[in-house]
């Protein structure tokens, strides 16, 4: 037996960080034993819209879907964007007011900045022992969240490291994908927290007590299938 989380969030590279993240707070945050596995409501839905735009249009979709069918197989709904879609997030608070089966996150600027945050694992994934003399990576109390282009950040980054071929640009799918697969079970949520200590902890608190009050049965998650298709 497994939860399934839904996930509502920009684009693919949110999606693909978000996995190993939502398992770590599940696990260290909410003490979840079972698997997690966090699904892209995009699929579930057959919607192809991405941007906050299509984060927006999935929400109101769901909202409506969560409350004909209460046995629908996600647990709860993540739903993340970044600061910069304040009219969005008003949008979705009204949406999501008073249902218990969503969390709204905010990146301040990017989900990179979570990246970021984690410099152990970031710097082990590049192949550093410390960040490259004079990237901005290396400046002096550099701190993730504020850091207003982390995706030049890690542009910066992958071009010097001695074990990737290729180089972030404005967002680097397989590279997101490569990094997630290195992150797997082994977060450092404190780090990142650290790093980003206005809007990761609420993330990390909102989440794991979504985990915490789903229903439980023999020390699992409740559960259940339909299908939709």
């Amino acid at each position: 037996m497994s939860t399934i989380v839904g996930v509502a969030a920009e684009g693919p590279i949110d999606q693909v960080l978000l996995e190993p993240l939502i398992r770590a707070v599940a696990r260290e945050r909410a003490g979840v034993t079972w698997p997690v596995q966090p699904a892209d409501v995009y699929e579930r839905l057959h919607m192809r819209p991405r941007g906050h735009g299509g984060v927006y249009l999935a929400v109101k979709r769901l909202v409506r879907v969560l409350h004909g069918h209460p046995d629908f197989p996600y647990a709860f709904v993540i739903i993340v964007l970044d600061r910069r879609t304040r009219r969005i997030q008003q949008k979705i608070r009204k949406l999501i007011a008073g249902k218990d089966r969503f969390v709204l996150a905010i990146a301040k600027e990017e989900i990179e900045a979570w990246w970021l945050g984690d410099r152990v694992n970031t710097l082990s994934w590049l192949g550093f022992r410390e960040p490259p003399k004079d990237t901005r990576y290396a400046a002096p109390g550099y701190l993730a969240e504020k850091d207003r282009e982390p995706k030049k950040t890690l542009n910066q980054l992958t071009e010097l490291s001695p074990r990737l071929d290729r180089m972030y640009g404005e967002g680097n799918l397989d590279l997101a994908r490569d990094f997630s697969n290195h992150w797997e079970g082994k977060v450092r949520l404190s780090g990142i927290e650290s790093q980003c200590p206005e809007r990761f902890p609420p993330f990390c608190a909102d989440t794991a007590q979504a985990f915490r009050r789903r229903p439980q049965r023999a020390g699992r998650h409740v559960q259940w299938t339909l299908n939709l298709d």
